[in-house]
């Protein structure tokens, strides 16, 4: 930030800590690095401000508790000295008047094809990511690629733009607990993440069918909540051979899945970054990608980029990644590359160059 003897912290809107998805993984993890690089930052959540890792403690607000809060008291705040700059990390909530803004934006899927979501919820933040990134003095985004769809479809000047890639925890864990958790014995090959349009589970689902004929005693397991999607989708997911798919898992659970599986297969349409690669990297775990721009971007040197989003490439893709020889080592050290500390510096960086 700017010299300014009078400047308060930055003050982070923190109630996006009780989302599920996403954008609730990126501010636990990006508080963790606060807290550990002892940044001189305050979080608003549940109603207070505290320390980030008071932030990490704190009961979320939520529904309309949380939308008032963020948009009608935080913003009315009388803050003493003044926060030296605001972050609003899930484009929820409204700055404070005379403070500089930040605001991520982890993807623009709403934008580049309304059609992979429910009709009122791509229409409201079509509408809200244009009104929020508008007003803001930076706008942080989690990969090049995303940097330029926010330049091509907000109409972003690309010098309000700092790119800041996502981090990991380390993702080493027992893999027992997931087998004994489930019941499952034999290798599996796993998908994590939200079961939703864009993710593209049905063509995985097509490909599984060539992934079996050659390895029969293979299991798909899918670990993550259902979002929405067709019902032929939901069909699929029950009667498709080989296929589990477990639902949301506690995040113990999820890391020993992850650590027992002899690959992560991660088919997206499109993404702003892609976490599970790199979550998996963590455990030393290979991953088949899609040629989706931005996993060519983020891993496209330690991952196998499979031809086409198709199922015949898949399949081809998983198969091959299957053969392929793991440097377990190679994987955790780049995923050592993207810690929580480094996500947190990036991001102190952004909030020193535009608070007042």
């Amino acid at each position: 930030m700017k010299s300014n003897p009078s400047r308060g912290p930055a003050l982070i809107y923190a109630d996006a800590l009780g989302n599920r998805g996403g954008t609730g993984v990126y501010l636990r993890r990006l508080l963790t690095g606060f807290a550990g690089n002892g940044a001189d930052v305050l979080a608003a959540v549940g109603g207070q401000v505290t320390s980030p890792s008071g932030a990490l403690v704190a009961k979320p607000m939520t529904g309309i508790r949380k939308v008032f809060w963020e948009n009608m008291i935080l913003p009315a705040g009388n803050y003493s000295p003044r926060p030296g700059i605001v972050h609003l990390p899930a484009f929820s909530g409204r700055g404070i008047r005379g403070v500089p803004s930040a605001v991520t934006v982890h993807d623009l899927a709403f934008c580049r094809n309304p059609a992979w979501f429910p009709p009122i919820r791509s229409l409201y933040y079509r509408l809200l990511f244009r009104r929020t990134a508008s007003k803001a003095s930076v706008i942080m985004v989690d990969s090049d690629f995303t940097a330029s769809e926010a330049e091509s479809l907000l109409g972003i000047e690309r010098e309000r733009i700092r790119r800041v890639y996502l981090s990991t925890e380390p993702f080493v864990a027992d893999p027992a607990a997931f087998r004994e958790s489930i019941g499952i014995s034999g290798r599996y090959v796993v998908f994590t993440g939200t079961v939703e349009p864009r993710k593209n589970i049905q063509a995985l689902l097509r490909a599984w069918a060539e992934v079996r004929r050659v390895h029969p005693e293979l299991t798909l397991v899918l670990a993550g909540r259902w979002g929405w999607g067709s019902r032929r989708l939901r069909e699929s997911l029950a009667g498709t051979e080989g296929v589990i798919h477990t639902g949301s898992l506690p995040l113990n659970i999820l890391k020993s899945c992850v650590n027992g599986a002899s690959l992560m297969v991660y088919p997206s349409l499109y993404e702003g970054f892609g976490l599970p690669p790199l979550e998996a990297a963590s455990a030393g775990v290979p991953s088949v990608v899609s040629p989706a721009e931005v996993l060519k971007e983020v891993y496209g040197d330690i991952s196998l980029v499979a031809g086409g989003f198709d199922a015949t490439s898949l399949s081809k893709a998983i198969l091959e990644g299957l053969e392929t020889a793991v440097d377990a080592g190679a994987l955790m050290d780049f995923a050592g590359s993207f810690s929580v500390e480094t996500m947190a510096s990036a991001v102190l960086d952004v909030y020193r160059e535009f608070g007042a």
